[in-house]
């Protein structure tokens, strides 16, 4: 990233942006990396090799969405180890003990037809708007009124050309382009309690660029969930290190658009991870296909013993198991 007259930069953002521009320029101009690695698949997730937060549940946790992600379909309803199931701790945080499945719909905004679908399926869904959609703010608002929990698809700079769109951050912008753009983003909605990358599998794979966007999320008191666009993603590792809250996707269902086949083994996956571990993460997108496989899905799945939550619930059960953990040592 451009790093030319940092010093001049600083000077002239302090009083606009206060200490957070501060705090964040210096994760921005900082040098980290973390070694990471990644399953192959649709399915494919981030298995960090440090562990800078030291989560014990998080490292068990991933060792088994491993285990489903790899297996074979023959293999995906098979009994788990019997030391690697996950149960369900109890407590406040959870309102009950059947398992949790989140589902986040991505690109929201662009299509009104499309949304007034998703607002009708059985939930709750997690709603994540493109800042710069037309109509995001006037959506968000119906979205929150209806009950749902909202958050915004931030535009990050992907490999290869394509287009994350308008005022996305990129990783050649200067330390002043960066921060407007960012803050140019984060006022498009209001109400939304959490970010994820749209795109991105450049920009998530450079630590001080994330720490620059997760010291800023963490001041305005907003977790990021890792759509997990790469597996050279460092977004929980500089997380941990500005003290952001992160939660990380489990599947993509439709990442090969228009593939019911696909959707349906994904959700399938969905179910295992749910079951062995306490909850899944999915994300998708309001298509015609994805919507036709999934309404019917989800209006079954408490009878299939599971129980519908927002996207927020992950972090809650993540800091939930944690703080468990501290109290047993």
């Amino acid at each position: 990233m451009d790093r030319a007259g940092n010093a001049g930069i600083i000077a002239s953002f302090a009083i606009a942006f206060f200490g957070v521009a501060i705090g964040a320029f210096a994760a921005y101009v900082s040098e980290y990396g973390s070694v990471v690695q990644a399953s192959k698949g649709s399915g494919a997730q981030v298995v960090l090799r440090d562990d800078p937060l030291n989560d014990a549940f998080y490292r068990q946790r991933q060792q088994i969405v491993q285990r489903v992600l790899a297996s074979t379909p023959t293999e995906r309803f098979a009994p788990p180890l019997e030391n690697e199931r996950l149960v369900a701790p109890s407590g406040e945080v959870e309102r009950s003990d059947r398992p949790k499945i989140i589902i986040v719909f991505d690109d929201m905004g662009l299509d009104r037809e499309l949304f007034d679908q998703v607002l009708g399926l059985p939930g709750p869904v997690t709603f994540s708007f493109l800042p710069y959609a037309h109509n995001a703010a006037e959506l968000a608002q119906i979205a929150r009124a209806q009950g749902a929990e909202i958050m915004l698809h931030l535009p990050m700079e992907p490999r290869g050309n394509e287009d994350p769109g308008p005022f996305a951050l990129m990783s050649n912008m200067s330390g002043a382009d960066f921060l407007e753009a960012l803050e140019w983003n984060l006022s498009r909605l209001e109400g939304y309690v959490g970010v994820n990358n749209h795109m991105g599998s450049k920009l998530t794979a450079d630590d001080a660029a994330m720490r620059t966007v997760l010291a800023y999320l963490r001041r305005e008191g907003l977790f990021f969930l890792d759509s997990v666009t790469t597996g050279s993603s460092v977004v929980r590792s500089a997380g941990a290190r500005v003290g952001a809250d992160v939660i990380v996707r489990d599947v993509f269902l439709d990442a090969t658009p228009g593939d019911k086949t696909e959707i349906r083994r994904q959700l399938a996956l969905v179910e295992e991870i749910a079951r062995e571990t306490g909850y899944a993460l999915a994300i998708c997108h309001p298509r015609p296909e994805t919507l036709e496989v999934l309404g019917p899905w989800l209006a079954s799945a408490p009878q299939r013993g599971f129980e519908l939550a927002p996207a927020s619930t992950a972090l809650a059960i993540q800091k939930n198991r944690k703080l468990q953990h501290i109290m047993a040592l």
